[in-house]
């Protein structure tokens, strides 16, 4: 290293910290997306996401409520749950059903997240094709039990 590269690093090197800047954690990095087409089918991290992921993000965990609270209620009119897991949740209780549905949705979205720009090459798909997916059934089946409670009343 010459005497002029010494010089022009003033500041001590930011990799020697153990764990990143109060900076990083308020205002994120600045990773978007892959920078390289190669790149684009490997599995990368990103620190930023596009807003409308957020709506989408949104959207997925209102229609999970809704699809919650519209089959209690169609339970409550005789209907019966055929999700092997939400039976059994609902077999313990109101409570613990909305809270499991709560943690499985949100689990399975902070997955998609951290794979969001994953090219999942067996079935030849990005893996952010999976949300505005969730998202249509879920509307599908909102709208379904939607239209079985007024078939109902």
């Amino acid at each position: 290293m010459t005497e002029e590269t010494t010089n022009r690093r003033s500041t001590g090197d930011r990799r020697s910290h153990p764990r990143p800047k109060l900076k990083f954690f308020l205002f994120g990095g600045r990773r978007k997306s892959a920078r390289r087409d190669l790149d684009k089918k490997e599995f990368i991290y990103v620190d930023q996401y596009h807003p409308l992921l957020l709506v989408a993000i949104l959207l997925l965990v209102i229609l999970s409520i809704s699809d919650a609270l519209l089959a209690l209620n169609l339970i409550a009119h005789g209907a019966t749950e055929k999700n092997p897991i939400m039976s059994y949740f609902l077999n313990q209780g109101v409570g613990p059903f909305i809270i499991a549905k709560l943690i499985l949705t949100c689990s399975g979205i902070l997955i998609i997240l951290l794979f969001h720009k994953y090219f999942f090459r067996p079935l030849g798909i990005h893996v952010k094709v999976i949300i505005p997916a969730s998202l249509a059934t879920f509307a599908v089946v909102v709208c379904w039990q939607i239209y079985l409670k007024y078939l109902i009343n």
